[in-house]
């Protein structure tokens, strides 16, 4: 019996590693496991009038976000799409500090030479969040903080402001034609991130705690406070009820009287029944007296004799054979 449990956990254990090793050795885990960032956040691009809202999940987070686009001046916003990150990874930035890939933008109407004003607002920005630009013809392709201003709407939503004049550093295609491109995304600081995460996390886990310690400390208090104050309403209800009335002493039995007191107490009347029960119960189991011895020895004698003239009678046919 062991030797065939034996068997079963082994084959058992065959096929577990089987199945580890050829979730390994496929694509996906494939790339889990590489040097290469799979964390490649695909917007999907809605349009209203003139905006463009980019829905996405970003890096280190489950859900979704919205990040809304806007040429608040000199120009129209032509549109918006996502642009591979590893197409503008360079050593200067790290990857991990961009939570979504990066975005072209595109701007027309613009007077030849002019400058035109992006609005790129979410409610996933922070007060730390800036714009980082992409411009391949310069020498440092990065341009850092390429934002104007960040500011603070309504319902938590921040909003950078980008001033990008045509032909100009933050302008991609380097010509004054009239229209913008401008590549470039939102960055946040990694480790400013995660550790914020973990300080939080830490300390979020000793106040809830301490929470709850103060709230069994007060729960066990208050009950004390109301079982104290129950026991003292009990011994006040106590103290208030009226002492019992003593009975009444029992009167001396009158000279004209038979002789026995009014009131006779349980007691008295338990024992004197026990006593008559005990009298009557001993006179029934008294055994009764023997008759008086008459035999005298001639009486005795012939008592014997009958006695031996009955057994010879009976004894006549003598014992029957057994069988």
């Amino acid at each position: 019996m062991r030797t065939v449990r034996k068997k079963s956990k082994l084959r058992l254990s065959l096929v577990v590693v089987t199945m580890l090793l050829g979730w390994c050795v496929s694509s996906h885990a494939t790339g889990l496991f590489s040097a290469g960032d799979v964390e490649k956040p695909n917007p999907e691009f809605t349009r209203s009038g003139n905006r463009i809202v980019a829905k996405f999940i970003p890096r280190a987070k489950s859900t979704s976000v919205t990040v809304e686009f806007q040429v608040t001046e000199g120009g129209t916003l032509a549109g918006v799409k996502g642009v591979d990150f590893a197409t503008v990874d360079r050593p200067e930035v790290d990857i991990k500090n961009f939570k979504s890939a990066a975005f072209e933008i595109g701007i027309r109407d613009v007077i030849p030479g002019g400058t035109a004003m992006v609005a790129i607002r979410s409610d996933f920005f922070s007060l730390s969040t800036a714009f980082y630009v992409f411009n391949p013809k310069r020498t440092e392709p990065w341009i850092r903080d390429a934002q104007k201003e960040n500011r603070v709407l309504e319902q938590r939503v921040r909003e950078l402001v980008v001033q990008v004049r045509d032909g100009g550093d933050l302008d991609s295609d380097g010509a004054a034609d009239g229209q913008i491109r401008l590549v470039g995304g939102p960055r946040d600081s990694f480790w400013g991130y995660a550790l914020g995460t973990l300080f939080i996390r830490f300390f979020g886990i000793f106040f809830v705690l301490s929470l709850l310690m103060i709230g069994m400390l007060a729960s066990g208090w208050i009950f004390t406070l109301l079982d104290r104050i129950r026991g003292g309403r009990v011994a006040a209800g106590v103290e208030k009820k009226a002492p019992a009335a003593a009975a009444p002493p029992v009167a001396p039995a009158s000279a004209g009287g038979l002789g026995r007191p009014a009131a006779v107490p349980d007691t008295v009347v338990a024992a004197i029944g026990a006593a008559l029960y005990l009298r009557d119960t001993a006179s029934r189991m008294a055994p009764s007296p023997a008759p008086p011895d008459i035999g005298t020895a001639w009486t005795l004698q012939g008592r014997q004799r009958i006695m031996q003239d009955r057994l010879a009678v009976f004894c006549q046919g003598g014992r029957k054979k057994e069988k």
